[in-house]
């Protein structure tokens, strides 16, 4: 019978110092600049695209390969979602931005989101018109984003899934928790995810593996392991989640890295496991994670790229660059706006003054919640119930009155974590 997965010599590490450090990237959604022309299309596209900006991603990438190289990180992990629906060119053109990186000798390690392979949505944008854009298949995967592949201890064949065997102190596992096709499809791509249940037999081979030579595993995926906002569930957590637990509690491993909700956030869950979501770089804010391991901690911290000090330093002109900060939340508060007219579009009872005055209410508790700035004080979240915004929204709108709710649910701090390494 034909094995399930590839395995190099035991005990084959990448490296022999015990400290090491990650940079995480996620759902940048990254669209070629060979796929547009900046036509009305093109953006028509922008304008509706989720509060993500979509202009300046090029730029952006080569302010975070700069910082990357003046840090000298370990590698950097990808966490699906890079390219903007699935391009073959988009991930191209990523990998070409990101070239520098690998001949620094910084690994470049990716696992595909759910919009990368055999999506149907996959588009140039050509005038006032879109056309099909070539897909990424899952051999094109593999090739385009090779390093991983080419530096792993062991290969699912099932999936996209592999393991690096770091040094003595750590396996990272990178996990394919997507669901696609396997051809060329005309669909949306599939939001939810599951893992395999071979690709469960080779995780746990990998856990078994790491228990064996006494490693720490730690695992990262697109899709999340645990809930993190009651109303954003369905869709983001893994289909087989309860599953997925029940393997990691077993092996006792104490993170995991995802993405997929865009918003930054980490939650413990039932058995103590960590799961760390970093949020998106193509909202808010320009915001990645910072992964240090040692042979004492497992530290964690979310920076974020100064794109408008890389522009004053690289003599950029563009206004747009210079002010990206302001530029890049503006677009996502519109975007909010957007949402919050829609939700009271039928209601007739709110002054035009009331709507604005909500719209900036929930775009700033929204705005808090993806950068990962949403745990309130017991006094700050009495406030905002008393506030008249909020018991406007009681009133006239369920919906975003459970939102809010929703936002004030945080408990923990988002943005930095230390675990001891038992």
């Amino acid at each position: 019978m034909l094995a399930l997965w590839t395995t190099k010599k035991a005990n084959s590490v990448l490296q022999q110092d015990s400290e090491s450090e990650f940079w995480l990237l996620s759902d940048v959604h990254f669209l070629s600049s060979a796929l547009h022309d900046n036509g009305i299309a093109f953006n028509q596209f922008a304008e509706g695209a989720a509060g993500k900006e979509m202009r300046y991603q090029a730029e952006s990438l080569e302010a975070f390969v700069a910082e990357a190289l003046e840090k000298r990180p370990t590698g950097v992990i990808l966490t699906g979602d890079m390219t903007l629906n699935g391009e073959k060119a988009s991930a191209e053109s990523l990998v070409e931005l990101l070239a520098p990186l690998q001949e620094a000798s910084i690994m470049v390690l990716s696992l595909p989101g759910n919009h990368e392979i055999y999506n149907g949505w996959a588009r140039i944008f050509d005038g006032d018109k879109e056309f099909y854009a070539d897909q990424i298949s899952p051999q094109d995967f593999k090739d385009i984003f090779s390093e991983g592949y080419e530096k792993a201890d062991s290969v699912d064949r099932t999936s996209l899934s592999y393991s690096i065997n770091l040094n003595d102190q750590y396996r990272l596992v990178l996990l394919d928790s997507c669901i696609y096709e396997e051809q060329v499809n005309w669909n949306q791509p599939t939001t939810n995810g599951r893992l395999k249940e071979s690709t469960l037999e080779w995780l746990k081979d990998q856990l078994e593996a790491a228990k064996q030579q006494q490693q720490t595993p730690l695992l990262f995926m697109h899709h999340n392991l645990l809930e993190h906002n009651s109303l954003l569930k369905e869709g983001y957590i893994l289909d087989n989640s309860a599953q997925l637990q029940q393997l990691l509690t077993a092996y006792q491993v104490p993170a995991i890295f995802s993405g997929h909700i865009h918003i930054q956030d980490i939650t413990e869950g039932p058995s103590g496991i960590q799961e760390i979501v970093t949020g998106s770089y193509s909202t808010q804010e320009l915001g990645y994670g910072v992964v240090t391991l040692t042979d004492k901690t497992i530290n964690y911290e979310k920076k974020v790229i100064d794109l408008d000090q890389w522009a004053a330093k690289n003599k950029q002109k563009d206004p747009h660059l210079l002010q990206y900060s302001n530029y890049q939340a503006t677009i996502f508060r519109q975007d909010t706006t957007k949402m919050v007219r829609q939700q009271l579009a039928s209601v007739t009872e709110l002054t035009e003054e009331q709507i604005k005055t909500l719209c900036t209410f929930i775009a700033k508790m929204n705005a808090a919640l993806f950068t990962g700035d949403d745990v309130y004080s017991q006094e700050e979240k009495e406030t905002i119930r008393h506030s008249e915004e909020y018991q406007l929204l009681a009133t006239y709108s369920y919906f975003l009155k459970q939102y809010v709710d929703s936002l004030l649910e945080d408990k923990s701090p988002d943005n930095a974590l230390t675990l001891p390494i038992k």
